[in-house]
């Protein structure tokens, strides 16, 4: 899809995006907190990990877990999770070059809101204090990033009729499989939870791929320098 200029609006997923450790370390935790129950191999958790961080959250734990026979534990680990700034002494940490990004974008007037499951209780939004407002975070609820309905009620909530304005960073294929339904521009952004065999099935949905928040900004100053450029 052809556009002129780079998006008005850039929804920024948080684990795995804004936190490149985030996802890998949430992983870790959510391997530690089901084995403190019942024995399963970190093999099997990656697999369940990857919907679970794109499905309502909630919902797919205690699936998960009333599965394993560990549902009345399901409480006590998402209390766990929610309270996380580290695994075993790493700390969770923003992306390098986030906070010049930001400026950087926000100087050319292209509106940034975090598109995350987190409320304002979860601890590792703290890391983002000073970066962005209350106003800047989309409340998704109970609603899922693969579901692409979630992305329309969205656009239809702010008053977007170009769909094409808006553009979904994020590391899962599902959410951004679902955003390119619903008409968004899509930038995945590499990590180490989601593999190239992940990947390679959504290579119709997704725009462009980066790894860092450089690339990420070259990619939306080049769309600007280029109007025939593809995005």
């Amino acid at each position: 899809m052809d556009r002129a200029a780079s998006p008005q609006t850039v929804l920024l997923d948080f684990d795995g995006v804004l936190s490149l450790n985030a996802s890998s370390l949430l992983l870790l935790a959510l391997h530690e907190g089901i084995n403190r129950h019942t024995e399963l191999p970190i093999e099997a958790t990656v697999t369940q990990f990857k919907a679970i961080s794109t499905f309502p959250q909630r919902e797919s734990l205690r699936v998960l877990f009333a599965g394993l026979g560990i549902e009345q534990h399901l409480n006590a680990e998402i209390d766990a999770l929610r309270s996380l700034t580290s695994v075993r002494d790493t700390p969770l940490a923003l992306g390098e070059g986030v906070e010049v990004f930001c400026a950087q974008q926000r100087a050319l007037g292209v509106r940034l809101r975090v598109f995350s499951t987190m409320d304002r209780t979860t601890a590792r939004r703290s890391l983002l204090d000073g970066l962005f407002g209350p106003e800047d975070y989309v409340a998704l609820d109970h609603a899922s990033k693969a579901d692409p309905d979630t992305y329309a009620a969205l656009l239809a909530a702010e008053g977007e009729v170009d769909p094409g304005q808006w553009l979904l960073v994020d590391d899962s294929p599902l959410a951004l499989r679902a955003a390119k339904i619903a008409g968004l521009r899509t930038v995945l952004m590499r990590g180490a939870v989601f593999s190239d065999d992940d990947v390679s099935a959504f290579g119709s949905f997704i725009d462009a791929r980066v790894s860092t928040f450089a690339e990420l900004g070259a990619l939306l100053a080049a769309q600007d320098a280029s109007p025939a450029s593809r995005l």
